[in-house]
């Protein structure tokens, strides 16, 4: 007998599928954040499915490994690399792999490389690295081995930082000549770059270093990256006369930053040679980065000295690359004898760079023959005064 289905019935089937509904998504459903501020951390996270967890290892993997390949790069293979980013990225993390008893082996691997501005880059780069891990093994490298005292003046410009008086005393003491004049260039460097007259003034305490650079040098150089202005009247100032002069340092590392700058400021000096030689050293810089801009200047020069002076470093810095052109420019000096030197200074360049053909290209150029040097001359690679 089939009972016979009431209201209260299909009520109470309603009311049972309404609770079962809810409940299984109160408990089924994945919790939302909450909202205005409250804590999120304590909702629970959905189990990560396999295939999940797979890709993750698998990113994980790759990340490390590409890190590892890095590290494992030929030192030749990275500074072979065209683009100047990935090769210093490549660098950094080769040397960051490096275990201590490594960076001596690899300071000589990177000596040995061709290229001097990779050279550098990565010999800076291994140095100041080492230097910050391990001062003393650094130190004792460079006391040992003959050729790499410079290590000594990062290790002195870092010891400074922490303990100037300590470390000048450190550097005062070392009984190697060499080693000693590197530890000092390191504490110097690091007074010049909140002292530079200070340091100007201890650095001519501590007397000449035979077959060195005057320590003053290192200072006038900084000091012209800081304050080229002070740096250029308290080099004009000095003793020091000719290519020696500290003019020259200050007027070098200012026309790298402005050198319209650097060369009024030269036209100023009385001393016409010094003037020439200052206007020299400028040119030189100068047409290294933007040869026209130096050409303009020059040719608002009066005639003189001075303009000659800018016409022959001019024209010799740009021998090598443009050897007709340079010719052109050394004709147009007045002075006979300051045009007939410009012009054996420029094919010394061309020369120099091209043995085979040089005396050729100086001929067709319109060089007189008897300007011409013969290959294998040697003579001073500068413009002179």
């Amino acid at each position: 007998m089939i009972k016979r289905v009431t209201p209260i019935h299909i009520l109470i089937v309603v009311v049972a599928f309404i609770i079962g509904a809810f409940v299984d998504h109160a408990f089924l459903a994945e919790p939302s954040p909450k909202q205005n501020g409250s804590d999120v951390s304590r909702a629970p996270v959905p189990a990560a499915r396999n295939d999940d967890v797979t890709q993750m290892a698998a990113n994980a993997e790759q990340t490390s490994a590409d890190s590892r390949a890095a590290s494992k790069k030929s030192l030749d293979s990275i500074l072979a690399e065209h683009d100047r980013r990935k090769r210093t990225s490549d660098l950094e993390a080769f040397i960051s792999g490096l275990q201590p008893a490594d960076f001596a082996d690899a300071l000589k691997r990177i000596r040995r490389m061709s290229g001097s501005n990779d050279r550098d880059l990565a010999s800076r780069l291994l140095v100041s690295r080492w230097v910050q891990s391990d001062p003393d093994a650094a130190l004792q490298f460079a006391a040992s081995n003959h050729g790499y005292e410079y290590v000594a003046e990062d290790v002195f410009e870092q010891a400074a930082a922490t303990d100037l008086q300590s470390a000048l005393e450190r550097a005062k003491s070392l009984p190697n000549s060499d080693l000693r004049y590197m530890a000092l260039r390191g504490v110097l460097s690091f007074i010049a770059d909140t002292n530079p007259a200070g340091a100007l003034q201890l650095s001519q305490t501590f007397g000449d270093f035979s077959g060195n650079e005057p320590l003053s040098n290192v200072i006038y150089r900084q000091w012209a990256a800081n304050d080229p202005q002070a740096a250029a009247a308290q080099a004009s100032q000095s003793n020091v006369d000719g290519w020696r002069s500290p003019v020259g340092q200050v007027v070098r590392t200012w026309a790298g930053q402005d050198p319209v700058a650097a060369a009024n400021w030269s036209l100023s000096l009385s001393d016409p040679s010094e003037q020439s030689r200052s206007i020299s050293q400028v040119m030189r810089q100068w047409s290294r980065t933007d040869p026209t801009a130096a050409a303009n200047w020059i040719n608002a020069l009066p005639a003189g000295s001075s303009h000659d002076a800018a016409v022959a470093a001019l024209a010799y810095s740009i021998a090598s690359t443009d050897p007709q052109y340079a010719v052109s420019w050394a004709q147009n000096i007045a002075d006979e004898t300051a045009r007939n030197n410009a012009l054996q200074r420029v094919g010394l360049a061309v020369m120099r760079r091209d043995p085979t053909n040089g005396a050729a290209i100086l001929q067709a150029a319109g060089v007189p023959q008897n300007l011409i040097p013969a290959p294998g001359t040697r003579g001073p690679r500068g413009p002179g005064p």
